[in-house]
Protein backbone atom coordinates (compact mmCIF):
# COMPACT_ATOMS: atom_id res chain seq x y z
CA UNK A 1 0.00 0.00 0.00
CA UNK A 2 2.74 2.47 0.97
CA UNK A 3 4.68 1.73 -2.22
CA UNK A 4 1.57 2.21 -4.34
CA UNK A 5 0.80 5.57 -2.73
CA UNK A 6 4.41 6.79 -2.87
CA UNK A 7 4.94 6.07 -6.55
CA UNK A 8 1.46 6.88 -7.85
CA UNK A 9 0.81 10.18 -6.04
CA UNK A 10 3.18 12.36 -8.17
CA UNK A 11 1.68 10.96 -11.39
CA UNK A 12 -1.86 11.54 -10.16
CA UNK A 13 -1.02 15.06 -8.96
CA UNK A 14 0.55 16.15 -12.25
CA UNK A 15 -2.27 14.54 -14.23
CA UNK A 16 -4.75 16.66 -12.29
CA UNK A 17 -2.51 19.76 -12.40
CA UNK A 18 -0.47 19.62 -15.63
CA UNK A 19 0.35 23.33 -15.38
CA UNK A 20 2.64 22.55 -12.41
CA UNK A 21 4.99 20.58 -14.67
CA UNK A 22 6.15 23.84 -16.25
CA UNK A 23 6.77 25.27 -12.77
CA UNK A 24 9.21 22.54 -11.69
CA UNK A 25 12.49 24.09 -10.46
CA UNK A 26 15.53 23.60 -12.64
CA UNK A 27 18.77 22.04 -11.43
CA UNK A 28 21.17 22.83 -9.88
CA UNK A 29 19.05 23.97 -6.97
CA UNK A 30 21.69 26.44 -5.75
CA UNK A 31 21.00 28.89 -8.59
CA UNK A 32 17.19 28.89 -8.68
CA UNK A 33 15.34 32.15 -9.20
CA UNK A 34 12.73 33.56 -6.84
CA UNK A 35 9.97 32.20 -9.08
CA UNK A 36 11.48 28.72 -8.99
CA UNK A 37 11.83 28.94 -5.21
CA UNK A 38 8.14 29.79 -4.93
CA UNK A 39 7.29 26.85 -7.19
CA UNK A 40 9.44 24.50 -5.11
CA UNK A 41 7.72 25.66 -1.91
CA UNK A 42 4.25 25.28 -3.43
CA UNK A 43 4.98 21.78 -4.74
CA UNK A 44 6.66 20.88 -1.45
CA UNK A 45 3.27 21.33 0.19
CA UNK A 46 0.83 20.15 -2.49
CA UNK A 47 2.46 16.82 -3.39
CA UNK A 48 3.09 15.60 0.20
CA UNK A 49 -0.44 16.62 1.24
CA UNK A 50 -1.89 14.67 -1.67
CA UNK A 51 0.22 11.64 -0.77
CA UNK A 52 -0.65 11.78 2.94
CA UNK A 53 -4.37 12.18 2.28
CA UNK A 54 -4.32 9.29 -0.21
CA UNK A 55 -2.44 7.06 2.25
CA UNK A 56 -4.81 7.96 5.09
CA UNK A 57 -7.88 7.12 2.98
CA UNK A 58 -6.38 3.78 1.92
CA UNK A 59 -5.62 2.82 5.53
CA UNK A 60 -9.11 3.80 6.68
CA UNK A 61 -10.71 1.74 3.90
CA UNK A 62 -8.45 -1.20 4.71
CA UNK A 63 -9.33 -1.06 8.43
CA UNK A 64 -13.04 -0.79 7.63
CA UNK A 65 -12.99 -3.70 5.19
CA UNK A 66 -10.89 -5.95 7.41
CA UNK A 67 -12.92 -5.02 10.49
CA UNK A 68 -9.74 -4.47 12.46
CA UNK A 69 -9.89 -2.84 15.85
CA UNK A 70 -8.15 0.48 16.37
CA UNK A 71 -7.64 -0.59 19.98
CA UNK A 72 -5.35 -3.35 18.71
CA UNK A 73 -3.46 -0.74 16.66
CA UNK A 74 -2.51 1.09 19.84
CA UNK A 75 -5.27 3.69 20.21
CA UNK A 76 -5.58 3.19 23.94
CA UNK A 77 -6.20 5.79 26.58
CA UNK A 78 -4.19 4.08 29.33
CA UNK A 79 -0.54 5.06 29.86
CA UNK A 80 -0.45 7.25 26.74
CA UNK A 81 1.43 10.05 28.51
CA UNK A 82 4.57 7.97 29.02
CA UNK A 83 4.36 6.82 25.38
CA UNK A 84 4.19 10.45 24.25
CA UNK A 85 7.30 11.47 26.20
CA UNK A 86 9.31 8.42 25.21
CA UNK A 87 8.33 8.74 21.58
CA UNK A 88 9.18 12.45 21.39
CA UNK A 89 12.51 11.93 23.15
CA UNK A 90 13.60 9.03 20.94
CA UNK A 91 12.41 10.93 17.86
CA UNK A 92 14.68 13.87 18.72
CA UNK A 93 17.51 11.40 19.35
CA UNK A 94 17.04 9.71 15.99
CA UNK A 95 16.97 13.06 14.16
CA UNK A 96 20.32 13.98 15.71
CA UNK A 97 21.80 10.54 14.97
CA UNK A 98 20.58 10.84 11.36
CA UNK A 99 22.43 14.13 11.01
CA UNK A 100 25.65 12.70 12.45
CA UNK A 101 25.46 9.70 10.13
CA UNK A 102 24.87 12.09 7.22
CA UNK A 103 27.89 14.23 8.11
CA UNK A 104 30.31 11.41 8.98
CA UNK A 105 29.34 8.37 6.93
CA UNK A 106 28.11 9.96 3.72
CA UNK A 107 28.57 12.81 1.28
CA UNK A 108 26.17 15.75 1.68
CA UNK A 109 25.97 16.01 -2.11
CA UNK A 110 24.91 12.36 -2.43
CA UNK A 111 22.50 11.99 0.48
CA UNK A 112 19.43 14.21 0.68
CA UNK A 113 16.30 14.28 2.81
CA UNK A 114 13.23 16.01 1.50
CA UNK A 115 11.54 18.30 4.05
CA UNK A 116 7.84 18.68 3.20
CA UNK A 117 6.48 22.17 3.80
CA UNK A 118 9.87 23.90 3.93
CA UNK A 119 9.56 27.62 3.17
CA UNK A 120 5.74 27.61 3.34
CA UNK A 121 3.65 29.68 5.77
CA UNK A 122 3.61 28.32 9.32
CA UNK A 123 -0.02 27.16 9.17
CA UNK A 124 0.69 25.04 6.08
CA UNK A 125 3.87 23.70 7.64
CA UNK A 126 1.86 22.69 10.70
CA UNK A 127 -0.77 20.93 8.60
CA UNK A 128 1.81 19.00 6.57
CA UNK A 129 3.71 18.16 9.75
CA UNK A 130 0.66 16.69 11.54
CA UNK A 131 -0.97 14.92 8.59
CA UNK A 132 2.30 13.38 7.42
CA UNK A 133 3.19 11.90 10.79
CA UNK A 134 -0.36 10.70 11.45
CA UNK A 135 -0.93 8.99 8.10
CA UNK A 136 2.48 7.28 7.88
CA UNK A 137 2.47 6.02 11.45
CA UNK A 138 -1.16 4.91 11.16
CA UNK A 139 -0.10 2.82 8.16
CA UNK A 140 2.87 1.41 10.07
CA UNK A 141 1.02 0.36 13.24
CA UNK A 142 -1.92 -1.08 11.28
CA UNK A 143 0.46 -3.16 9.14
CA UNK A 144 2.44 -4.43 12.14
CA UNK A 145 -0.78 -5.21 14.02
CA UNK A 146 -2.29 -7.04 11.03
CA UNK A 147 0.84 -9.14 10.47
CA UNK A 148 1.17 -10.10 14.13
CA UNK A 149 -2.55 -10.94 14.27
CA UNK A 150 -2.02 -13.22 11.25
CA UNK A 151 0.53 -15.23 13.23
CA UNK A 152 3.80 -13.64 12.17
CA UNK A 153 6.39 -12.65 14.75
CA UNK A 154 6.96 -9.04 15.75
CA UNK A 155 10.51 -8.89 14.26
CA UNK A 156 9.23 -10.21 10.93
CA UNK A 157 6.33 -7.73 10.94
CA UNK A 158 8.63 -4.80 11.70
CA UNK A 159 11.18 -5.88 9.09
CA UNK A 160 8.51 -6.28 6.41
CA UNK A 161 6.95 -2.86 6.94
CA UNK A 162 10.40 -1.27 7.14
CA UNK A 163 11.44 -2.80 3.82
CA UNK A 164 8.27 -1.48 2.17
CA UNK A 165 8.96 1.93 3.68
CA UNK A 166 12.58 1.89 2.48
CA UNK A 167 11.81 0.82 -1.10
CA UNK A 168 9.73 3.96 -1.54
CA UNK A 169 12.94 6.00 -1.04
CA UNK A 170 15.06 4.13 -3.56
CA UNK A 171 14.66 6.91 -6.19
CA UNK A 172 16.57 9.16 -3.75
CA UNK A 173 19.52 6.76 -3.55
CA UNK A 174 20.57 3.60 -1.75
CA UNK A 175 21.91 5.43 1.31
CA UNK A 176 18.66 7.35 1.77
CA UNK A 177 16.72 4.10 1.41
CA UNK A 178 18.95 2.39 3.98
CA UNK A 179 18.38 5.16 6.52
CA UNK A 180 14.65 5.01 5.81
CA UNK A 181 14.74 1.28 6.57
CA UNK A 182 16.53 1.97 9.86
CA UNK A 183 14.00 4.69 10.69
CA UNK A 184 11.15 2.25 10.00
CA UNK A 185 12.76 -0.34 12.29
CA UNK A 186 13.13 2.21 15.10
CA UNK A 187 9.52 3.40 14.84
CA UNK A 188 8.28 -0.19 14.58
CA UNK A 189 10.26 -1.28 17.64
CA UNK A 190 8.95 1.76 19.51
CA UNK A 191 5.37 0.72 18.74
CA UNK A 192 5.94 -2.89 19.78
CA UNK A 193 7.73 -1.76 22.94
CA UNK A 194 5.05 0.72 24.05
CA UNK A 195 2.05 -0.97 22.37
CA UNK A 196 0.73 2.50 21.62
CA UNK A 197 0.25 4.45 18.42
CA UNK A 198 1.25 7.65 20.20
CA UNK A 199 4.87 6.56 20.68
CA UNK A 200 5.85 6.34 16.96
CA UNK A 201 3.51 9.23 16.14
CA UNK A 202 5.30 11.60 18.54
CA UNK A 203 8.67 10.24 17.41
CA UNK A 204 7.75 11.05 13.81
CA UNK A 205 6.58 14.52 14.82
CA UNK A 206 9.85 15.16 16.66
CA UNK A 207 11.96 14.06 13.68
CA UNK A 208 10.04 16.25 11.27
CA UNK A 209 10.14 19.20 13.68
CA UNK A 210 13.94 19.00 13.92
CA UNK A 211 14.34 18.87 10.14
CA UNK A 212 11.61 21.40 9.33
CA UNK A 213 12.44 24.06 11.91
CA UNK A 214 15.95 23.11 13.01
CA UNK A 215 17.78 21.98 9.88
CA UNK A 216 15.40 23.92 7.63
CA UNK A 217 16.81 27.25 8.86
CA UNK A 218 19.95 26.48 6.81
CA UNK A 219 18.00 26.07 3.56
CA UNK A 220 17.87 28.80 0.89
CA UNK A 221 14.11 28.16 0.59
CA UNK A 222 13.57 29.73 4.00
CA UNK A 223 14.58 33.11 2.56
CA UNK A 224 11.21 33.25 0.81
CA UNK A 225 9.23 32.11 3.86
CA UNK A 226 6.38 34.61 4.32
CA UNK A 227 5.68 36.24 7.65
CA UNK A 228 9.19 35.66 8.98
CA UNK A 229 9.62 38.49 11.47
CA UNK A 230 12.24 37.06 13.77
CA UNK A 231 15.80 36.73 12.59
CA UNK A 232 19.27 38.20 12.73
CA UNK A 233 20.03 41.68 11.42
CA UNK A 234 23.36 43.25 10.58
CA UNK A 235 24.23 45.84 13.26
CA UNK A 236 25.77 48.09 10.61
CA UNK A 237 23.19 48.27 7.81
CA UNK A 238 20.19 46.51 9.37
CA UNK A 239 19.93 43.89 6.60
CA UNK A 240 18.30 40.61 7.60
CA UNK A 241 20.74 37.71 7.31
CA UNK A 242 19.85 34.06 6.78
CA UNK A 243 21.29 31.31 8.93
CA UNK A 244 23.42 30.16 5.99
CA UNK A 245 25.20 33.53 5.93
CA UNK A 246 26.13 33.46 9.63
CA UNK A 247 29.19 31.66 11.01
CA UNK A 248 29.07 30.80 14.69
CA UNK A 249 32.78 30.22 15.33
CA UNK A 250 34.47 32.67 12.92
CA UNK A 251 33.99 36.18 11.61
CA UNK A 252 32.36 36.88 8.26
CA UNK A 253 31.46 39.78 5.99
CA UNK A 254 27.94 41.14 5.74
CA UNK A 255 26.76 40.36 2.18
CA UNK A 256 25.15 43.82 1.90
CA UNK A 257 27.52 46.36 3.50
CA UNK A 258 30.67 44.15 3.60
CA UNK A 259 31.22 44.99 7.27
CA UNK A 260 33.14 42.35 9.27
CA UNK A 261 30.82 40.75 11.81
CA UNK A 262 30.75 37.85 14.24
CA UNK A 263 28.31 36.25 16.64
CA UNK A 264 28.32 38.10 19.96
CA UNK A 265 30.45 36.71 22.76
CA UNK A 266 27.46 36.63 25.12
CA UNK A 267 25.38 34.56 22.68
CA UNK A 268 28.19 32.06 22.13
CA UNK A 269 28.76 31.75 25.89
CA UNK A 270 25.06 31.17 26.59
CA UNK A 271 24.83 28.64 23.75
CA UNK A 272 27.91 26.81 25.02
CA UNK A 273 26.60 26.48 28.58
CA UNK A 274 23.09 25.63 27.40
CA UNK A 275 24.52 22.85 25.20
CA UNK A 276 26.55 21.41 28.08
CA UNK A 277 23.53 21.52 30.38
CA UNK A 278 21.33 19.91 27.70
CA UNK A 279 23.75 17.05 27.07
CA UNK A 280 23.97 16.32 30.81
CA UNK A 281 20.18 16.31 31.14
CA UNK A 282 19.75 14.08 28.07
CA UNK A 283 22.41 11.66 29.31
CA UNK A 284 20.59 11.31 32.63
CA UNK A 285 17.27 11.06 30.81
CA UNK A 286 18.60 8.28 28.57
CA UNK A 287 19.69 6.29 31.61
CA UNK A 288 16.26 6.73 33.19
CA UNK A 289 14.55 5.80 29.90
CA UNK A 290 16.29 2.45 29.50
CA UNK A 291 16.67 1.57 33.20
CA UNK A 292 15.19 -1.91 33.77
CA UNK A 293 13.37 -1.63 30.40
CA UNK A 294 15.89 -3.43 28.19
CA UNK A 295 18.98 -5.63 28.86
CA UNK A 296 21.67 -3.72 30.72
CA UNK A 297 24.50 -4.41 28.26
CA UNK A 298 22.36 -3.25 25.34
CA UNK A 299 21.27 -0.15 27.27
CA UNK A 300 24.90 0.91 27.84
CA UNK A 301 25.46 0.97 24.08
CA UNK A 302 22.28 2.98 23.48
CA UNK A 303 22.68 5.67 26.14
CA UNK A 304 25.54 7.53 24.43
CA UNK A 305 24.14 7.83 20.86
CA UNK A 306 20.65 8.63 22.15
CA UNK A 307 21.93 11.42 24.41
CA UNK A 308 24.20 12.78 21.65
CA UNK A 309 21.38 12.76 19.09
CA UNK A 310 18.86 14.41 21.41
CA UNK A 311 21.41 17.07 22.38
CA UNK A 312 22.21 17.85 18.74
CA UNK A 313 18.54 18.25 17.89
CA UNK A 314 17.93 20.50 20.89
CA UNK A 315 20.84 22.78 19.91
CA UNK A 316 19.39 23.18 16.39
CA UNK A 317 15.94 24.02 17.75
CA UNK A 318 17.50 26.41 20.28
CA UNK A 319 19.18 28.36 17.47
CA UNK A 320 15.84 28.55 15.65
CA UNK A 321 13.97 29.86 18.71
CA UNK A 322 16.81 32.19 19.75
CA UNK A 323 18.57 33.45 16.60
CA UNK A 324 22.23 34.53 16.88
CA UNK A 325 23.06 38.12 17.84
CA UNK A 326 25.83 39.85 15.90
CA UNK A 327 28.57 42.31 16.80
CA UNK A 328 31.37 44.08 14.96
CA UNK A 329 34.84 42.60 14.72
CA UNK A 330 36.37 39.21 15.49
CA UNK A 331 35.21 36.73 18.15
CA UNK A 332 36.42 37.75 21.64
CA UNK A 333 37.63 41.07 20.21
CA UNK A 334 35.17 43.89 19.63
CA UNK A 335 36.14 47.04 17.76
CA UNK A 336 34.32 50.27 17.04
CA UNK A 337 32.64 50.83 13.70
CA UNK A 338 34.70 53.87 12.64
CA UNK A 339 33.91 53.97 8.95
CA UNK A 340 34.93 56.67 6.47
CA UNK A 341 31.41 58.03 6.41
CA UNK A 342 31.47 58.62 10.14
CA UNK A 343 34.88 60.32 10.04
CA UNK A 344 33.92 62.57 7.14
CA UNK A 345 30.68 63.48 8.86
CA UNK A 346 32.57 64.44 12.03
CA UNK A 347 35.07 66.54 10.01
CA UNK A 348 32.21 68.39 8.35
CA UNK A 349 30.68 69.05 11.75
CA UNK A 350 33.96 70.37 13.12
CA UNK A 351 34.39 72.62 10.07
CA UNK A 352 30.95 74.02 10.57
CA UNK A 353 31.65 74.84 14.19
CA UNK A 354 34.87 76.63 13.22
Amino acid sequence: MYLLVSFSTPFIFFMLHPEEIRALPKLPSGVVTEQEKASAVRLGVAIPLTSYAFLFCCVVVWVACSRSSLYQAGFRADDWISSVFRGAYLGMAWAGIWLWMWLILSSPERLHRAIPGLGAPFTRQLFVWLLGAFSEELWRVVCVTALTAAGYSSPFSIATTSVMFAVAFLPEGFERSLLAWLEGVIFGLLFVWQRSFFAPFLAHLAVQAVFLWGVGQFSPLRESEPGRRRGTRCPACGARLTRLQIKIRASFLCPVCRERLCVSDAYRAVTRWASIFAYIIFFAGSIALFYKKIPENFALWLVWPVALGAGTSSVLLYQRVFPPHLQFGEPNFVYLNLSDNDSSASDDADGGRR
